[in-house]
């Protein structure tokens, strides 16, 4: 039987203390063009948007909390649906590559299958009936790309 990792953000506290690195809220600086960001959370958000006061705005909260809660006030770039994925896995590269220790806790999951177990998010979830768990995935990609180096 395979085994299978669930994490979610680290407010939800439905998830183990050891899963917390997989969660896109968790505090693991990395720089994207010069550019420092707090969580995969503030990156992922800031790029929905093309502004740079907007982006800086986002870049800047105090917490992924409010990252999350600005990327929802403004208009969205219109190709962004088509662009999200790339800007997820472009993010996840970043805080594996840039944070040694979490890239070490991300191998260590081994071949267990990670779970997003978001009681609400049906794409990048995979908590509920139908989901497709799109970070899940993503990570385990990433975890099989970074064993090979």
């Amino acid at each position: 039987m395979e085994s299978v990792i669930y994490f979610y953000d680290a407010l939800s506290r439905r998830i183990s203390e050891d899963n917390l690195f997989l969660s896109n809220f968790f505090e693991s600086p990395f720089t994207v063009d010069g550019k420092t960001y707090s969580t995969v959370e503030h990156y992922f958000q800031s790029q929905k948007f093309l502004d740079p006061e907007i982006q800086e705005r986002i870049r800047n909260a105090k917490s992924p909390v409010l990252a999350k809660k600005l990327g929802r006030k403004f208009t969205l770039r219109e190709d962004w649906n088509s662009f999200r994925n790339r800007v997820m896995a472009e993010a996840l590269k970043h805080k594996f590559e840039q944070n040694d220790s979490l890239r070490e806790k991300l191998i260590n999951t081994g071949d267990a299958i990670l779970v997003e177990n978001s009681p609400r998010d049906r794409y990048w979830g995979g908590a509920l009936p139908g989901s497709k768990n799109k970070l899940g995935l993503m990570l385990m990609e990433l975890r099989s790309k970074l064993k090979e180096t």
